[in-house]
């Protein structure tokens, strides 16, 4: 204690003496917020002027000494309290003493200091509305869990989001501490930038304790407007608050962007002065501002983005938000809880028909607010049951599965499916279906190879045979991950697919499926989530996480032929979709994409013209001697396929945001792009046709090209068929509202699909953001055929031979096979 507060003093020797602040910490018995006789006073906490830190003595007193920059006196929270009002007082004139009230706090701590938070970040109130479900989402599930707290790490966004999400989010009405950190838009309008957030949120940069961690709250370096502090003001703090810390600590840091892409976090002051925060045992750095989720370990340490809880990422990352679960020591286990579900089920499987013997059940159950405990089934004939209470095992986090023993006395025969969820905060949920058992399973025959996305590298889906409706579920496999905007392929009568890793568990992976029952020949681990498209070529798969590595992985053995670290930026993550073709594949983004030879890896060329853009989604298209690539919020380019020199870039009338890919039909590109559909020249990107569409198609679906349509998805209003000639709207299909919303700032109702649709016979098929499988007639746009899965699909399907294969969020791999 001697030498910590030696340290303070001569960190604070050099600066002009201001008034003395004086106070007291206490436990508020009685919640009245004055310090009463009798009441408990609380040594050992730690005070801040803004610079000077210090800490109580044995009576709860503190003196502070002041300093030229001061606006605030507050404390750093102890584990195991919350304040009576705030952790904060604004200085004012005349008044030198300040008093805190604590209240004792559960937060769901453990003997042992465990206990978890939840992060949520950008959400970004000023021009939207109809915030109750989401916020409560949140403060139900801080409720049954016992979150210790809710951190916000910025961007409430301008004066009207900061003036209204404090009576969205307080540490009153979530009956649990929340704490803010200060974005880029939220730095406004005023003396200083940060004036209006101070007044109303209190300080910029503070500290809490919960548990054994030590939590730090740093402010974004700039934004909208300047701010009125500097580097070196938080630099100067952070050194006097960490000197209070005890050796060994664990330390988590919040701010609204990430410190660093090294392995070393150092915050640096502005006169050279720095700190190494791996020294003093940082755990995590926790951020939002990309509208993304995305984990990654940067040496000892995890840095820890989420995106937005209310809408659609950047990055049409899902609308989440993150709980971090902490151990005694300070390490985690991160999970994603997507907002406005209330107890959603369905069964997947079986659903119409079964076969006897094995009949695989899948349900996919999720529910906000609370996670699924048990899942339980029992099946009946004429209301009897032959099965009774039989439990099906957790696979991801939406889907619970099993094999339910049916013998042959039952062929022929209608069953009903019985399926009740039950979850940890006591609620059920309820599904049930119908089926009949059949004596032989459907036969699978895939055909010819589907190797990338829509089949080819144009993304112009080969002539499929009809697949008349309504199709029967052959088989159904989990493969045991989330599955986000990988499409299935098929290659020499196999299926393979790729999973993401949103939490650093280790669940991404490359697939092997049996096309004709879906047993998991082989999966490789890689390194990060593969979110995007992946290919096939020579007998290769290839496949880039978000992290920025490329994968080549022989098909038939599922070994590694080789793999390289892409020279893509730091951030945004990796999302693009990679595609390959005539023995090359061409992967990465901005001037970390690269041409390299399929079997060997050695790279061909590297693109030095255009750079990443933020969020990108699209997949590269190949043929006719050109790659067109992609960059959010930039352009669209052209390069030569050969030497990787840009030939052409794109970017008016709407065509610098864009989710979707193009389809290359011989010399022409079609795409759509924020609020238009497009053809281009695909040797000069010269715009031919620019149609204005009344709605938002900022999705990641490529345009089907028929006889007499052109057919895509939208961001809010289900799957449009324009009239191929005319270009005038031919139908509207709607689907239901997504279950989970990605499409960038799209949210609840909006009935979205991010899907390429894909036509067989003449019906088309696609997937939607509702978590069902489509056929619809590509004359009228009506639904012929409609298959319901309960977890939303992010993949376009493929087609091969008499099966259909599509991938939904949950994990799962379904086959659907003409009858």
């Amino acid at each position: 204690m001697k030498k910590t507060f030696l340290i303070s003093c001569l960190l604070v020797a050099s600066f002009p003496v201001m008034a003395a602040y004086t106070g007291h910490v206490y436990v508020d018995k009685n919640k009245n917020g004055v310090f009463d006789k009798g009441e408990k006073p609380m040594s050992g906490v730690k005070v801040s002027d803004g610079l000077n830190v210090v800490e109580t003595a044995a009576d709860g007193s503190f003196t502070l000494p002041g300093h030229a920059g001061e606006r605030f006196v507050f404390i750093t929270t102890p584990s195991g309290y919350k304040t009576y009002n705030r952790h904060y007082h604004k200085i004012e004139d005349k008044q030198a003493s300040y008093d805190f009230g604590l209240m004792p706090y559960d937060g769901g701590l453990g003997k042992d200091g465990s206990h978890k938070y939840i992060h949520i970040a950008d959400t970004e109130i000023f021009n939207t509305k109809n915030h109750d479900e989401w916020v409560n989402n949140v403060r139900d599930y801080a409720a049954n869990e016992h979150a210790a707290f809710i951190i916000h790490t910025g961007d409430i966004c301008y004066e009207k989001g900061l003036k209204e999400h404090i009576k969205l989010m307080n540490t009153e009405n979530m009956d649990c501490p929340v704490f803010y950190c200060i974005g880029n838009h939220d730095l406004v309008k005023g003396k200083y930038g940060e004036e209006l957030f101070e007044n109303i949120y209190g300080p910029v940069y503070y500290s809490f304790d919960a548990g054994r961690v030590h939590y730090i709250v740093t402010p974004m370096a700039g934004g909208d407007h300047a701010p009125g502090y500097t580097r070196e003001d938080v630099y100067l703090w952070l050194k006097n608050d960490l000197a209070h810390v005890k050796p060994g600590t664990p330390i988590m840091v919040f701010n609204h962007d990430l410190l660093t892409y090294d392995d070393a976090f150092v915050f640096k002051g502005d006169n050279g002065g720095s700190i190494n925060l791996n020294e003093h045992n940082l755990k995590a750095w926790v951020y939002g501002h990309w509208h993304i989720n995305y984990m990654k370990k940067q040496g000892d340490v995890y840095s820890v983005s989420t995106a937005t809880l209310d809408k659609g990422g950047i990055d049409h990352s899902t609308s989440a938000f993150r709980v971090m679960h902490v151990d005694k020591n300070g390490d985690f286990t991160s999970e994603l809880r997507y907002s406005y579900l209330d107890k959603n089920i369905c069964i997947a499987s079986p659903a119409g028909t079964a076969f006897a013997n094995r009949v695989p059940v899948t349900v996919n159950v999720y529910s906000s607010a609370t996670p699924v405990k048990e899942v339980v089934y029992s099946c009946l004939q004429d209301g009897k049951a032959i099965l009774k209470n039989k439990k099906l095992v957790q696979a991801t986090d939406w889907t619970w599965n099993g094999d339910m023993p049916l013998s042959a006395k039952y062929q022929g025969k209608e069953l009903t499916l019985q399926v009740t969820a039950r979850f940890n905060n006591g609620e059920t949920a309820y599904a049930e279906s119908a089926f009949i058992v059949r004596p032989e399973q459907v036969k699978v025959s895939l055909g010819a190879d589907w190797n990338n996305l829509l089949g080819t590298s144009t993304h112009v889906a080969p002539v499929c045979p009809p697949l008349e409706a309504p199709l029967q579920l052959a088989w159904t496999k989990n493969v045991g991950a989330n599955i986000y905007m990988t499409s299935p392929l098929v290659h020499n009568g196999k299926v393979y697919i790729a999973s993401v890793d949103e939490n650093l568990k280790g669940e991404g992976h490359v697939y092997a499926l049996a096309g004709e029952d879906g047993e998991i020949l082989w999966s490789y681990p890689v390194r990060n989530s593969i979110k995007n498209t992946i290919a096939i070529d020579k007998g290769v798969v290839f496949a880039q996480d978000a992290q920025g590595w490329l994968y080549a992985i022989d098909a038939e053995t599922g070994k590694l032929c080789w793999e390289k670290q892409l020279p893509v930026n730091g951030l945004p993550a990796l999302i693009d979709g990679l595609v390959a073709n005539d023995g090359i594949v061409y992967a990465g983004t901005g001037k970390g994409l690269g041409a390299y030879e399929a079997r060997t890896g050695k790279q061909l060329w590297k693109n030095e013209d255009w750079g990443q853009g933020e969020g990108t989604t699209t997949t590269l298209t190949q043929g006719n001697g050109l790659l067109i690539g992609s960059a959010q919020w930039r352009a669209l380019y052209g390069n030569d396929a050969k030497t990787g020199k840009k030939l052409w870039e794109a970017s008016d009338n709407g065509l610098r945001n864009r989710g979707s890919s193009v389809a290359m039909h011989g010399s022409l590109l079609y795409l759509i792009s924020n609020q238009s559909f497009f053809i281009l020249e695909a040797a000069t990107g010269k715009v031919i046709v620019r149609k204005p569409l009344p709605y938002n198609v900022d999705v990641t679906s490529t345009p089907l090209l028929t006889d007499k349509e052109i057919i895509f998805g939208s961001a809010e209003k289900g799957l449009i068929a324009l009239d191929n000639e005319t270009l005038e709207e031919k139908w509207v299909c709607p689907v239901g509202a997504g279950l989970v919303y990605t499409s960038p700032y799209i949210r609840k109702g909006a009935a979205t699909i991010e899907t390429s649709p894909v036509l067989a016979g003449k019906t088309v098929y696609v997937t939607a953001s509702d978590g069902a499988v489509y056929g619809i007639n590509k004359d009228d746009g009506k639904i012929i055929w409609k298959y319901a899965t309960g977890a939303p699909i992010f993949g376009s399907v493929a087609v091969s031979g008499n099966a259909l294969i599509a991938a939904d969020f949950g994990g799962n791999v379904y086959t659907f096979c003409t009858r």
